[in-house]
């Protein structure tokens, strides 16, 4: 046998020996094939929260009504009475579509006068703006020629006399926040988060498995409260972290002129608290793992997806219930969704609170099973060492 065949086989035989290589190797793909299988098995942009706003009040409006509600892209949460009350819920991102149906509309309709339709579209998030545009232009079009079809019934009218009474409702649509759809002003926000979240949630979980590795964890623990442990690991990571969100984004918003409307001091506030999830969840991962391998592999299997998951891309209402619960579940997501709330729509701090709160709870709740899994190492310790000493 040559040297190569030799070399060959022998690694080939490792790669089936270590268990952490043979799940990273076959199982992780399969785990993220099927959930990315999953996450887009609607095959479309469904559901769409909208608001309609019904100044006319006749029976085409009402057939305007029924055409959206059983196009399965839209879904009316609501009706209100003015323009101002529908741009109140899209502003505040309870609705991305308002549907302004006008006074006369039916009356212009048939006396063949000028109508149009409405619809303002929240461009924040270039999947649902894409989509909803096209959905309710046929919506509307379709619509139209219904109506048309009825008014030559009625009137006996077809071929070349037919044309004049076609039916005409002009589809109209304004986009908010992204009005030119630049994917440079969405795409980008969302991987800079993506790219940052994966360097601080690989640096934080190498940190203690760093220490199983060398020997020197047991000792640490021996000799050093959580709160020291915690501190000393968590601040010199939370001080790079932020400094990368500051360069990150002033790259991008000064040096690529990326357009932005809201105050970069809130942007780091949610930051802050994004970095401090991921480092609390990253440092969780780090006391459960034995060594930095397997560390990188849990790291690695929650950072990957998280882009993809996170709303983003793809709306969370448009994907199955157990997938948009494993999206709500990471802090990427309410992450990127104050980046859209601050900088592309110009928001305050209190449209995105609840994007803090939940980001503090993911710390919270990181530090917690940190905080376990290290009672549970230093009573294990102290019983080695017990053990040791009646020996």
């Amino acid at each position: 046998m040559s040297n190569f065949s030799r070399l060959f086989f022998r690694e080939w035989k490792n790669l089936f020996a270590n268990k952490t290589i043979r799940n990273v190797l076959f199982i992780v793909p399969i785990i993220y094939l099927t959930l990315f299988g999953f996450l887009y098995s609607e095959k479309k942009v469904m559901n769409i929260p909208t608001v309609m706003v019904d100044a006319d009040q006749t029976e085409l409006s009402r057939e305007l009504y029924r055409a959206f509600e059983a196009d399965k892209t839209f879904k009316i949460t609501s009706i209100v009475g003015t323009e101002d009350e529908a741009m109140r819920l899209v502003d505040k991102g309870e609705a991305n579509i308002a549907l302004l149906i006008p006074a006369d509309l039916e009356k212009n309709v048939k006396s063949g006068r000028p109508a149009e339709v409405l619809t303002v579209i929240d461009g924040s998030n270039m999947m649902i703006s894409n989509t909803a545009v096209r959905a309710a232009s046929t919506v509307v079009k379709s619509v139209a020629a219904g109506a048309t079809l009825k008014k030559m019934e009625a009137m006996g009218s077809w071929g070349e006399e037919g044309k004049n009474l076609f039916t005409g409702i002009d589809f109209r649509y304004r986009v908010l926040y992204n009005p030119t759809f630049s994917y440079m002003s969405f795409m980008v926000f969302g991987l800079t988060g993506t790219v940052l979240q994966q360097v601080l949630f690989l640096g934080i979980a190498l940190s203690v498995a760093q220490q199983k590795e060398e020997g020197t964890w047991k000792e640490t623990l021996a000799s050093h409260s959580f709160f020291a442990i915690t501190a000393s690991k968590l601040l010199p990571y939370l001080l790079v972290g932020t400094f990368n969100v500051f360069l990150g984004f002033t790259l991008l918003l000064k040096g690529f002129e990326i357009p932005y409307y809201g105050s970069t001091l809130d942007l780091m506030l949610v930051a802050t608290a994004f970095n401090l999830a991921v480092l609390a969840i990253g440092y969780a991962i780090s006391f459960f793992s034995k060594d930095q391998l397997q560390a990188t592999q849990i790291a690695m299997m929650i950072a990957v997806p998280s882009f993809m998951l996170s709303g983003f891309t793809w709306p969370l209402a448009s994907m199955p219930t157990a997938v948009a619960a494993i999206g709500k579940s990471l802090p990427l997501t309410y992450f990127l969704d104050g980046v859209r709330e601050i900088l592309s729509k110009g928001h305050g701090l209190s449209y995105v609170a609840y994007d803090v709160g939940v980001l503090g709870f993911m710390t919270l709740l990181g530090l917690f099973l940190a905080y376990v899994t290290y009672l549970l190492q230093t009573r294990k310790n102290k019983e080695v060492v017990a053990e040791t000493t009646t020996v």
